[in-house]
């Protein structure tokens, strides 16, 4: 009998304490998962993100994900977690775990809650507050998922422009994109123009723009030049300088 208990025994312990043969291709994965076993918080986070990115294994990362999470709440595994559901359509867990990564100032959560309103369940109202935090919380880039909501979605050009001059105040180069064909539709060629002047200090080729601006869009030269003057007070990071010619 003692020598059969003792059998289960290592049986047991040898379950507990196997390595997955699937981590033995990743470095450090093997020794994350002992550190694991012993209540090692960041070495469950490890491991849930080699289970997420190299094994694809989604269950078993969020099995560690919540392991870390529970040793000290951390948002980072939260919004994982949170990721990991949306990509498996498990919405409301989505939804769950992404509200609790934003109760500790997650703005990833935020931005990633957001667009699960916005883009998967077609719920736009329920996006704005989302956005706007994850906003506030240092994502320039929501300012102009916000602004393209309000622009395509709810058509109030107004708001979308507020939205669109908050993520070029940030160097957001689609919203200063974006705000070129807003002033345009509405017939502000001064403006308009001058937001796709910005574009060349951000990369577009000179050539290109002019040739659109004067060729395209016929613009005429005084226009173009009270444009190129307004692009140089936007507030943007970055102007362009190298005239129009």
């Amino acid at each position: 009998m003692i020598k059969r208990l003792l059998l289960t025994f290592l049986l047991l312990a040898a379950t507990l304490f196997a390595v997955d043969a699937r981590l033995k291709n990743y470095p450090n994965a093997v020794q994350w998962e002992q550190e694991a076993t012993k209540g090692d918080a960041d070495a469950m986070y490890n491991l849930g993100h080699t289970y997420q990115t190299k094994v694809k294994d989604f269950d078993k990362a969020i099995y560690w994900y919540k392991k870390a999470y529970e040793q000290d709440k951390g948002s980072d595994a939260a919004n994982n977690i949170g990721y990991l559901y949306k990509e498996q359509k498990q919405y409301d867990n989505a939804i769950l775990w992404y509200q609790k990564a934003i109760a500790m100032n997650h703005a990833l959560s935020s931005y990633n809650l957001a667009y699960l309103y916005d883009e998967i369940l077609k719920k736009p109202k329920e996006a704005i507050p989302y956005y706007k935090k994850a906003y506030s919380m240092g994502k320039v880039g929501s300012a102009h998922s916000l602004a393209y909501l309000y622009d395509e979605t709810f058509k109030q050009p107004d708001k979308a422009k507020q939205w669109y001059e908050k993520a070029a105040k940030g160097g957001y180069k689609d919203s200063m994109n974006n705000l070129g064909v807003l002033y345009r539709d509405q017939g502000d060629n001064i403006h308009a123009g001058a937001y796709f002047l910005a574009l060349i200090a951000y990369g577009e080729p000179k050539k290109d723009i002019l040739d659109f601006l004067k060729n395209d869009w016929k613009l005429d030269r005084d226009t173009l030049q009270k444009a190129y003057e307004l692009q140089k007070t936007l507030d943007i990071p970055k102007h362009y300088t190298g005239g129009i010619d």
